[in-house]
């Protein structure tokens, strides 16, 4: 099959495992690298031998015409190249969370619909094969009837108030940063119908939120925890309790890791592939679903990134 050519806008860290995954990925190849800073856009077009490197997004837009662009800058500069791509018909996959607000991620959903080009969120350890089989465990009936999910995320962050995780111009605070992946864990195994309250703290630097405790309960009666700090060092794990057994994520669950099925004596585990980081796996997911001709995935859609950018608003809110 012909390769599945992608451009990069913001040549950043997370662009980094980013283009490091795709050569693990079943046809991606990174062809263009977009930033604001030339110097940077060659230099990691050198690095990862994309062909092309360019000053602007809508010139990488125009001339390297990629089959999919993935948006890597800070989440509250995803917004305006994410759109310039949308209007320009090229499919975007824009890292998590997909803008800053609900608003912002609602017009992003309706340019996507109007336009019936393809967007999707960057919820890449979704995708991450141990997160599958385990949604494959619970429909199967393989834990019996969910009874609760608990999932942390917390380690000591660099106390910089002009960073990207303590300032507020650069989307800082530990909701926007880290809350999507539990809620997003939560969202799909219980479903959309979730009653949460949450408490923390925030900065007395710069007043972002930096430590949260949610809990909540679907409208099923399954409960679910998760504990989200800059302060401390969690174990960063995750675990599915159901009436007839258990799910057991290993540490770092959000990773490329592994998860195990436990009933009684009998256990089962799938460890993800070692290669890449992981994103390989939500970049075939655009692929197949460009290549199909949809313009979401079934997945992980534009109305789930809606609803879950309306929960970390909210628990923002709370703190």
């Amino acid at each position: 099959m012909a390769p599945f050519r992608w451009g990069i806008i913001g040549p950043g860290r997370i662009a980094r495992k980013f283009a490091s995954s795709l050569p693990f990925s079943r046809n991606g190849k990174l062809v263009a690298v977009a930033s604001t800073d030339a110097n940077r856009a060659m230099a990691f077009a050198a690095e990862f031998r994309a062909e092309h490197a360019f000053s602007s997004y809508s010139e990488m837009l125009e001339k390297a015409l990629p089959d999919a662009v993935y948006i890597a800058t800070p989440h509250p500069f995803h917004y305006q190249p994410a759109l310039l791509a949308l209007e320009a018909g090229i499919p975007v996959l824009c890292e998590k969370p997909m803008t800053d607000s609900r608003r912002q991620t609602f017009a992003l959903a309706e340019a996507a619909r109007q336009k019936k080009v393809f967007l999707m969120e960057g919820m890449w350890s979704w995708f991450l094969p141990h997160m599958q089989q385990a949604r494959r465990w619970i429909e199967e009936g393989e834990i019996g009837k969910l009874v609760h999910i608990q999932a942390d995320f917390g380690y000591r962050a660099l106390r910089d108030p002009a960073g990207r995780l303590f300032n507020p111009a650069l989307g800082g605070g530990v909701a926007l940063d880290l809350a999507i992946y539990p809620m997003g864990l939560f969202y799909k195994l219980l479903g959309p119908d979730l009653e949460f309250q949450a408490m923390g703290s925030r900065a007395p630097e710069t007043g972002v939120d930096e430590h949260l405790v949610i809990q909540g309960r679907s409208a099923g009666g399954a409960t679910f925890q998760s504990v989200l700090s800059f302060l401390a060092h969690t174990e960063t794990r995750a675990l599915v309790y159901g009436s007839e057994g258990r799910i057991e994520f290993s540490k770092q669950w959000f990773r490329a890791v592994s998860a195990t099925l436990v009933r009684g004596e009998e256990t089962r585990t799938i460890t993800c592939p070692a290669d890449g980081f992981g994103f390989q796996f939500e970049a075939d997911e655009v692929e197949n679903c460009v290549r199909s001709g949809l313009t979401s995935s079934p997945d992980w859609t534009p109305e789930d990134s809606i609803r879950i950018a309306g929960w970390i608003e909210k628990l923002e809110s709370l703190v």
